[in-house]
């Protein structure tokens, strides 16, 4: 069983992949014959406007979701139809009732078992037919109460990435689920205002759901275990390990071991203290051990964890743990951990027990492993993404050799020697790690090929992207230019900078430079990944520099430079961005000094906020999307991870400090626009409604723009958003409104 998207490949079985070919049908890919066969015509797709589908494990059917409407980040709504691809009829998946919303479906593991969420109950179809009846495996489920199989708004957006909380055995008789009780958890109500064309839409309505914020109620969360082969689908209890009982927690995820024996990853509220429990049934409950418990011990907090990689025989898996180099601290690397076996020997029980949670790295050095991908038995091989100690813009695929290998910890780059071109990767590997689907995602224009894991040389070019590279051939591109600045506490800031093409360094032309900022925590914006985007428009079309700063507090560089913003967020990162905005404009000869302006969104709208109220000499402006303006309005996962509680006793002034409704009547004399969307679930319009209260009691002059009923991501109005930023910085830097800005003509610079 696989999700497949647009766009996407995914793997079936370890010869198999699921995707849509260049004509848009659904095609499952044969990796041993490199033969396609068409299960679903790009018709269907089209005349169905389909937003997912999935194709069923006995290759019976496809299951169409339809009718979409989107929920929050990774959920939506949708109705539901079964495609029959042995005479191409569809069906809708619940016959008495086909035009149901649904909150999630998914086929099981076998022939065409299904599971779906209904306001937040689970019902179970043994297998697909319009005659089935689906069965109830929960009837507790209340819409923003009790949510079986499907997270609220917070362990969606900040834990499990996910649309569910659903996960099958692999046999399919056992399906594990999490509850999730959220009727402690506050409101936010959110207006939806409608068309302007209905004249009955007279009176806004309201969006109204749970999200807990810094320092108040969270959700409570239980995780279930339902035995499909019994009559009454029985439920027995995960329950939680002993010092995690009676205490607030999250769970981070949940994987099948066999198909009696789970693992859980369980994280403390505070997010200093984690554990990785084996849990295996014992009767009425299933009982969790403490295989590979984990503290910060004050250096910052604990990530949410990857879920573990497992070894074939279950005896070992392969996970991403903190490892000390010296006095350049700690970074993230291969571990390979020990868990119990059940076994009727006692000796050879008590000898395994001694070895449960033995942790032995595999990697080691000044580089972050960003990704464990796979493990292949036959080579005892661990494949994983990493970057390189002397460059981490750049993503390569490794493989190492695990502790059952006659040569263990033997590390080999099989991406490294693929040009200057192909210095990012991705790779999706089949369930047994025999194929892998690279992807190369820059910094030259992306390709895919399918490989094997004997000799990884090429089997079929899956897609070269030959019209993309035509236009950027024939189009022109930026110039583009990577380099180091020093900054506090002995670190180097990585810089990036998109020239204008015609840029020449022996001219004496100065041109403006804008600075997209990010900032927040574990973030990255000098990669080397393929982009074209709005920097891409104004730097070729402008003639603006556009740049991207990485400085303390960034990602992929060790958890010392990481952890530096730890319960003091607002600071030292905006601080590397002012520092270091100052030295471009005041070193290299061809930005111009009085005319800077700083962009972001989200966090990166807050730290421009924050860069435009702490110095009064960098930026001539900014702009501000969706910021963030104070944490107590943010939710209490994101948080409390970095800043901890907002009390006294614990992290008041942290928040107090990071506030930069504190800090409105600094922003005078300066040009901010401020951007927000009136449906955003994720940063509330509150954010900058506050601001906007602060700096106007502080007699501070400001230009805002509201998008009625848009959410964070404003993609119903990205066209009127770019044009009304360029406006925005034209106006800024004093360029006539709707003007490209051309370079002057000028002589070369004497020698």
């Amino acid at each position: 069983m696989i999700q497949a998207e647009n766009g996407q490949v995914f793997p079936l079985l370890d010869h198999e992949f699921l995707f849509r070919d260049a004509d848009g049908a659904a095609t499952i890919y044969n990796a041993e014959t490199l033969k396609k066969t068409v299960v679903m015509p790009n018709t269907t797709f089209r005349q169905m406007n389909v937003h997912q589908y999935s194709i069923s494990p006995d290759r019976k059917y496809i299951l169409l979701a339809i009718d979409y409407k989107k929920m929050y980040r990774h959920s939506f709504l949708a109705k539901y139809r079964i495609f029959n691809i042995s005479n191409e009829h569809v069906v809708p998946l619940l016959h008495d009732d086909s035009n149901a919303m649904l909150q999630f479906a998914q086929w099981g593991r076998g022939g065409s078992q299904l599971v779906f969420v209904k306001d937040s109950n689970m019902f179970y179809m043994p297998q697909f037919s319009s005659l089935t009846k689906p069965r109830p495996l929960t009837t507790n489920g209340e819409n923003d109460v009790i949510l079986n199989g499907v997270p609220d708004w917070v362990y969606e957006e900040e834990i499990l990435g996910a649309n569910n909380a659903i996960w099958w055995s692999d046999d399919g008789t056992k399906i594990a689920y999490a509850c999730f009780n959220d009727s402690a958890v506050d409101f936010i109500n959110l207006p939806k205002y409608g068309d302007y064309h209905d004249v009955t839409n007279l009176y806004p309505q309201f969006r109204r759901f749970r999200y807990p914020k810094a320092g108040r109620n969270n959700p409570t969360v239980r995780l279930w275990v339902i035995d499909l082969t019994r009559m009454d689908y029985a439920k027995t209890e995960i329950v939680p390990p002993e010092d995690y009982k009676g205490k607030e927690f999250y769970f981070t995820s949940l994987q099948w071991v066999t198909h009696n024996r789970i693992a859980v990853t369980w994280l403390k509220r505070f997010q200093n203290s984690s554990l990785v429990s084996i849990c295996d049934s014992a009767g009425l409950t299933y009982f969790c051990d403490n295989n590979l418990p984990r503290e910060s011990h004050g250096r910052g907090w604990i990530d949410i964890q990857d879920k573990p990689v497992f070894g074939e025989d279950k005896r070992f898996y392969f996970i991403r743990l903190p490892l000390a180099d010296g006095k350049a601290g700690y970074f993230r690397h291969v571990a390979m951990i020990n868990t119990s076996v059940s076994t009727a020997n006692e000796d050879i029980k008590r000898d395994l027990q001694t070895m449960n949670g033995r942790k032995t790295f595999l990697t080691h050095g000044q580089f972050d492993v960003t990704k464990i991908l796979a493990h292949h038995k036959e080579s005892n091989k661990v494949y994983y993404l990493t970057t390189l100690a002397s460059n981490p813009s750049q993503r390569h695929l490794f493989s190492v050799t695990d502790m059952e290998s006659d040569m263990p910890r033997t590390e080999e780059c099989l991406t490294c020697d693929l040009g200057d071109d192909c210095t990012y990767h991705n790779a999706i590997f089949s369930p047994g790690a025999k194929y892998y689907i690279l992807e190369c995602l820059g910094p030259g224009v992306p390709w895919i090929d399918l490989r094997n894991t004997d000799n990884h040389t090429r089997l079929d070019l899956l897609d070269s992207n030959d019209n993309v590279r035509y236009k950027i051939e024939n189009t022109a591109m930026p110039q583009l230019r990577t380099f180091n600045v020093p900054i506090e506490g002995g670190y180097n800031a990585n810089v990036r900078l998109l020239l204008p093409p015609g840029l020449r360094d022996e001219e004496m032309v100065k041109y403006p430079m804008v600075i997209n900022v990010y900032g927040g925590p574990g973030s990255q914006m000098v990669t080397d990944k393929f982009y074209v985007h709005w920097g891409s428009y104004l730097a070729s079309r402008k003639n603006f520099v556009y740049s991207w700063i990485d400085g303390r507090g960034s990602g992929n560089q060790g958890d010392k430079r990481l952890h530096e913003i730890y319960r003091k967020l607002g600071s030292t990162e905006i601080e590397d961005q002012l520092n270091v905005a100052s030295y471009l404009k005041n070193e290299i000869p061809f930005i111009d000094r009085y005319r800077t302006a700083i962009w972001g969104w989200s966090y990166g709208g807050y730290s421009t906020i924050m860069a435009l109220a702490t110095d009064s000499q960098v930026f001539n402006c900014g702009i501000a999307v969706a910021p963030v303006t104070s944490w107590l309005y943010y939710d209490s996962v994101f948080s409390e991870r970095y800043m901890q509680m907002p009390w006294a006793t614990d992290n008041y002034i942290g928040y107090e400090k990071a506030d930069v409704t504190k800090k409105a009547a600094n922003i005078k004399d300066k040009k901010l626009l401020l951007i927000h969307g009136t449906a955003d679930d994720n940063v509330h319009t509150q954010q900058s409604l506050m601001l906007m209260k602060a700096i106007t009691d502080a007699g501070v002059m400001y230009h805002a723009q509201v998008y009625p009923d848009e959410s964070h991501s404003l993609s119903n109005v990205k066209s009127h958003l770019y044009r009304t930023m360029e406006s925005f910085l034209d106006n800024c830097f004093g360029i006539p409104e709707g003007e490209e800005r051309l370079p002057p003509q000028t002589e070369e610079k004497k020698r």
